[in-house]
């Protein structure tokens, strides 16, 4: 009789590798997220920087039109983050509306509405999609009516991150009056409140910030524009 013959069993992992096995590839995986999530970051960040350069030199482009930037000092600003639309009376839709050729330095009613020309090439920007802006985005910088105005379009400019950017001038005042604080920013104050949201506005008449609140705190992420002279 010929002897039986062993089978021979492939050889199994134990418990212990198997766990450094998961434990490798966690590892792996961990380094892979942290490296996308990074150059997500990175891009996020140059593009917050390239479109505030962008809303600049429309800015610059408005003053040199009309004398001033749009000064929304007296009017309310909008939150960074949004929680709901964006009103035609706030600062960022203003913003906008003065870019686009709608609205001038100092009036920014309906009544005062003008037919000026566009600084901006908004399509560059992400813009709020408010249900004004749905509807009436293609009537950007066309006249209609009798007579003939541009349509007040009711959005704001948005960063990377999906949040509004913040614009902040000194208040229109009529002429001979004054204020006890005058603005005493160099020019406006335009930034992003970064990737959390967060953001501690400067003071509202001056435009400044007190002590380090500009760089610390909830401030610390966020992107200022370079403003020219």
């Amino acid at each position: 009789m010929t002897p039986a013959r062993r089978v021979r069993r492939a050889p199994a992992f134990s418990l212990i590798e198997l766990l450094v096995v998961i434990a490798i590839v966690a590892i792996l995986f961990s380094l892979t997220f942290g490296l996308v999530r990074g150059s997500r970051q990175r891009a996020a960040l140059a593009r917050a920087k390239a479109e505030l350069s962008t809303l600049v030199q429309a800015l610059e482009a408005y003053k040199l039109h009309y004398g001033d930037y749009p000064q929304t000092g007296a009017l309310q600003q909008a939150a960074a983050v949004i929680a709901g639309d964006v009103a035609s009376t706030q600062a960022q839709s203003v913003l906008f509306n003065a870019l686009t050729g709608v609205f001038s330095p100092k009036q920014f009613t309906a009544a005062a509405r003008l037919n000026g020309p566009v600084f901006i090439d908004f399509q560059k920007l992400s813009l709020e999609p408010t249900v004004n802006y749905r509807n009436n985005i293609t009537l950007v910088a066309i006249a209609a009516g009798s007579p003939p105005l541009k349509p007040v379009i009711t959005t704001s400019f948005l960063d990377p991150w999906g949040n509004r950017y913040l614009y902040y001038y000194k208040i229109s005042l009529p002429a001979g009056i004054a204020v006890a604080n005058p603005w005493r920013a160099p020019a406006y104050v335009l930034y992003s409140a970064g990737p959390d949201g967060l953001q501690t506005p400067p003071t509202a008449l001056t435009g400044l910030y007190t002590g380090t609140t500009q760089t610390t705190g909830t401030n610390a992420d966020n992107l200022y524009a370079d403003k020219l002279p």
